[in-house]
């Protein structure tokens, strides 16, 4: 939550300053501005989502090409040494009655190949979250580069770390998934 709040804190900087460089003193005027691009852009990502978990789970499955993780992404989030702070950003997974800060059922492929389509439903949504969150520019266009553009640019940080996070983490979840099967495949052979 801390990564989060200064996040947060650092764009509100940016928007106060950036009103002040172009001579708005009105706080008010700020406050208004600043607290409808940010309710418009959680709008944005309630109706993403929201949208996103309504679609059917086979266009999820995490083989599709489309949710391909590639070599060099995994180096670059080891680049980025996200093992050191992905545990410091909010899992929202209660929201959909599927926690993922842990793995609760290692052994389970049922329960890991749950928890690898929910981490398809995150990325999805997070991905769409960075992109779509940039129509708050259409909102107040007179002024998008005062208020939009830098509150459009935390909520893409703040998306990104999150989707980030679910692609570094899916490459071990499909070696446990892989595993549990093969486990459960030898078992049911000598029974």
């Amino acid at each position: 939550m801390i990564i989060y709040s200064v996040i947060i804190s650092i764009t509100l900087i940016i928007v106060y300053s950036l009103n002040l460089l172009r001579g708005c003193t009105d706080i008010l005027y700020i406050l208004k501005w600043t607290s409808i691009d940010i309710l418009v852009v959680f709008i944005i990502d309630a109706i993403i989502a929201f949208v996103i978990r309504h679609l059917p789970e086979k266009w999820f499955v995490y083989k599709y090409k489309v949710f391909k993780i590639f070599k060099w992404e995994r180096k670059f989030y080891e680049a980025i040494k996200i093992k050191k702070w992905k545990d410091k950003i909010p899992e929202l997974g209660q929201l959909t009655n599927f926690k993922k800060n842990k793995v609760r059922e290692p052994k389970n492929s049922e329960y890991l190949l749950r928890y690898l389509m929910e981490c398809v439903y995150g990325e999805t949504i997070h991905f769409l979250s960075i992109i779509l969150g940039f129509l708050i520019l259409l909102i107040n266009p007179k002024c998008c580069l005062y208020f939009g553009l830098p509150i459009a640019i935390a909520n893409g940080i703040i998306s990104y770390l999150s989707f980030a996070i679910l692609r570094y983490n899916r490459p071990k979840l499909t070696i446990l998934y892989n595993r549990s099967v093969k486990s459960n495949e030898r078992y049911n052979s000598t029974n």
